[in-house]
């Protein structure tokens, strides 16, 4: 045999146990991007009580990144407390101030906030948009109801006409009423 062949079984087996190495060792990495040397717990269970099949996590970084993730429903709630719908500037500002206050508490990741926030600027760039179409709306409905009015009017003046005419017909000159 040759020495290749037995450094190619050397690296296989290393790969091997680097491999199993890092299976057992939390997953998390740091800003720096250096990862923690813990092992996973695998006693610990997730934030539903229920154990977890495949965890990844140490026990420090499993207990630190379920007490900081509030649940999904309390994040909404307080972001869209007081907000009925986004139909008017004055919303998407207060949906955008709850935005911010929840970035501020690292409640809502970056990249989250960014994507909301460019939502809540499509929002306001629609909102001249809407008022256009309310405004046209309502300028319909004023004129149709200028029309039915005009209409009305008309039929009345016609109906006091023909009730004079009448009337004057049956005054007939020389006959005594």
């Amino acid at each position: 045999m040759s020495a290749k062949n037995h450094t190619a079984k050397d690296q296989t087996a290393k790969s091997h146990t680097a491999q199993s190495h890092a299976d057992r060792h939390c997953q998390h990495t740091n800003s720096r991007g250096h990862r923690c040397r813990m092992l996973i717990d695998n006693a610990h269970s997730n934030s539903n009580g229920w154990k977890e099949e495949n965890p990844k996590l140490c026990a420090y970084h499993l207990r630190k990144t379920s007490s900081a993730h509030p649940s999904d429903e309390a994040v909404a709630a307080e972001l869209l407390g007081g907000i009925e719908n986004f139909s008017s500037a004055a919303s998407v500002n207060l949906f955008l101030g709850n935005l911010l206050k929840q970035v501020a508490r690292r409640r809502i990741p970056r990249r989250d906030a960014v994507a909301l926030a460019y939502i809540s600027q499509l929002l306001l760039n629609s909102l001249p948009a809407l008022e256009r179409e309310s405004e046209a709306e309502q300028d319909a409905a004023a004129g149709q109801f200028l029309i039915n009015d005009i209409v009305r009017s008309r039929h009345a003046r016609l109906a006091e006409q023909q009730s004079k005419e009448t009337a004057s017909a049956d005054i007939v000159p020389g006959k005594p009423s």
